[in-house]
């Protein structure tokens, strides 16, 4: 099924809901760095604490 099929459905069925989870979503910043490595981003993973198991990841942003 397309995405634009889909998203017409939608809202067709929930119009009010849909608008209001559009305008509740995540708004991304856009940033500038001046070098490579000049940023990092860290996340932590914590699903097999239970079991002593933490597993971190970090990425250049």
């Amino acid at each position: 099924i397309q995405k634009e099929r889909t998203r017409h459905s939608l809202k067709r069925v929930d119009g009010l809901g849909q608008r209001l989870r559009t305008r509740l979503a995540i708004r991304r910043r856009r940033y500038w760095v001046p070098c490579p490595n000049y940023l990092w981003h860290c996340d932590g993973h914590h699903k097999l604490i239970w079991w002593g198991i933490v597993i971190h990841g970090f990425i250049d942003g």
